[in-house]
């Protein structure tokens, strides 16, 4: 009695290992070019981030981290690997910025990990009652807006703040609306002088939120700044840590403040 033919199981793995290996190639390239078709409609912080993640997908090291010496291109950009330091080293270079230009009273405080607070009384951007920047703080507006355009600084609160003295005028009845007016003037300053309109949120804050013990503080800006998050370990799967100057990259960015 002749046997019958066996036939092929369509789980079994092909013989042909050279084909198999073709064909995983050919799907990551379609990927690929995917996500390249892609970042030609994005802008440019997103088109950032998409480079962090493909960089963290294909690296052979721990964690998606990349080598690099910051010279020249590389993904993520150096400024997106200097990013473990970014809070302190801005922070930093803001006060560095106070003390150049001689502006006493601003505040600069990391708040923790990835953010960074900017606090700048009424008296160094307004006039008393107004809402319209004064011209002594356009170099200030300058330099803010040159590191506030850094690709490493995602978000950018921008909070006004007021006193409880009551205030009425036809064009703001309630503290309120000078509070938002003016959280708007510094919107619009960074605004042209290039920061992404995208990172900002500008929010009116009232009276709601005094300085305990320093009551001339209270009429104020705030500034948030939102750092993007950094690997937090740079050790490869074997346990040797990454040395020199060489750095972790960039993990993929988390959603949420």
């Amino acid at each position: 009695m002749a046997k019958r033919e066996k036939k092929p199981d369509p789980l079994d793995v092909p013989k042909d290992i050279g084909a198999a290996l073709f064909l995983e190639l050919m799907m990551q390239m379609l990927a690929f070019f995917i996500l390249l078709t892609s970042m030609a409609v994005i802008v440019d912080d997103k088109r950032i981030a998409a480079l962090g993640s493909l960089a963290g997908t294909f690296s052979p090291f721990a964690h998606g981290a990349n080598l690099t010496k910051g010279k020249g291109p590389a993904l993520p950009a150096r400024d997106i690997i200097d990013g473990s330091r970014a809070p302190k080293r801005t922070a930093k270079e803001l006060t560095e910025v106070s003390k150049a230009l001689g502006i006493d009273g601003m505040n600069v405080l990391p708040l923790d990990e990835d953010k960074v607070r900017v606090r700048l009384p009424e008296m160094i951007l307004f006039a008393s009652g107004h809402v319209d920047l004064s011209p002594a703080s356009k170099p200030l507006m300058d330099k803010l807006a040159a590191i506030f355009s850094r690709p490493e600084v995602i978000e950018i609160r921008i909070e006004g703040h007021t006193d409880d003295k009551p205030m009425k005028s036809a064009l703001y009845p309630s503290n309120w609306e000078l509070s938002a007016a003016r959280a708007m003037s510094v919107f619009h300053a960074l605004s042209e002088r290039g920061v992404p309109n995208g990172r900002m949120i500008a929010a009116g804050m009232g009276d709601e939120h005094p300085i305990a013990n320093h009551p001339e503080m209270n009429r104020r800006v705030e500034i948030i700044l939102k750092f993007r998050p950094v690997t937090s370990n740079p050790k490869n799967k074997s346990g040797v840590r990454l040395s020199g100057g060489d750095r972790a990259a960039v993990a993929p960015p988390r959603r949420g403040f």
